[in-house]
C-alpha cells in the first residue's frame, strides 16, 4: 500500500473514532451519547407536548415555533419535578408546565414565572433550567 493511501486510511479512521457512536472512550459504549429515532413527525402535534420514553427515562416532544424545530427536554420541570408532557405551549410558543405555569424556550431556558414578585429574577438561574 502506498504512503499516499495509507496516510488517508489513516485520516479516515481518527476522524471516525472522533465522531465514534457511544462516547469517547472506545473501550465503553455509553447509551445516552447516540442518537435515537423517538417518533415519526406525523405522529406529532405541533400544537400540544408529547411524551416518550427512551431507555427509562421520559422525555417531551415539542414543537419550538421560534426556531422552527422539534426539542426533546427531559419530561420534568425543575420546579416542582410536574411533568411538562401534561402542560401546553403557550401564546409566546413556550413549553408551559402543568403545575405553576412555569414556561420554557427551545434552549430549556426558563423564561416565565407567574408567582414571582415583580422584577423578580429567578428565571435566570440555572436550577431554573430543563434539561
Amino acid at each position: 500500500m502506498s504512503s499516499m493511501v495509507l496516510q488517508s486510511v489513516t485520516s479516515q479512521t481518527k476522524a471516525v473514532q472522533e465522531l465514534a457512536a457511544g462516547g469517547s472512550d472506545p473501550e465503553v459504549f455509553d447509551w445516552q451519547e447516540v442518537w435515537y429515532p423517538v417518533s415519526y413527525i406525523e405522529d406529532l402535534d405541533k400544537s400540544q407536548p408529547t411524551r416518550f420514553t427512551l431507555l427509562e427515562q421520559d422525555i417531551v416532544l415539542w414543537w419550538d415555533k421560534h426556531e422552527q424545530m422539534w426539542r426533546a427536554f427531559v419530561d420534568q420541570c425543575p420546579h416542582r419535578l410536574a411533568p411538562l408532557s401534561e402542560g401546553r405551549i403557550n401564546q409566546d410558543g413556550w413549553l408551559e408546565c402543568p403545575y405553576h405555569g412555569w414556561a420554557f424556550s427551545g434552549t430549556g431556558q426558563c423564561e416565565v414565572i407567574p408567582q414571582q414578585k415583580e422584577r423578580g429574577k429567578a428565571e435566570i438561574s440555572q436550577r431554573a433550567c430543563v434539561n
